[in-house]
């Protein structure tokens, strides 16, 4: 519903077609850097390498590189469509929160929680930007 409030939105933008392009953008941006991440820590952790414990140099380097370039892509997209990713990636945030609340299972674990308060002040952020027009689309 969020998503399709943005896409009706656009038909008062300057420039839809550029806002789509860059908000779609952004949206891949947040998880490449944290699948980046992710191998990151594979890698400290050492454990898929115990057949070949010689590619886990050659992978710290690939890894650490694709963390700080998705870092400075995030950067370069600048805030507005990272507070923009934010407000849609809040709703299907809070529904995954709802459903795991539902089956009794524990919902995040601390950097979990972490990424969650980080994306929903950055919601709230937006939302407050686009009701003021500090943001505009």
């Amino acid at each position: 519903m969020v998503v399709q409030l943005f896409v009706i939105s656009t038909y008062w933008s300057r420039d839809a077609f550029a806002l789509m392009l860059n908000l779609t953008s952004v949206m891949n941006l947040i998880p490449f850097f944290l699948v980046a991440a992710y191998g990151l820590l594979l890698v400290t952790r050492g454990e898929t390498y115990e057949k070949r414990p010689d590619q886990r140099k050659r992978d710290l380097i690939f890894t650490g590189i694709a963390v700080v370039y998705t870092l400075f892509l995030i950067y370069a997209a600048g805030m507005k469509y990272l507070l923009l990713a934010a407000i849609l990636y809040a709703p299907g945030t809070a529904l995954y929160f709802w459903a795991r609340l539902e089956q009794k299972a524990q919902v995040f674990r601390p950097i979990e929680w972490i990424i969650f308060i980080t994306a929903a002040i950055g919601a709230v952020v937006g939302i407050h930007g686009l009701a003021t027009g500090y943001i505009t689309i």
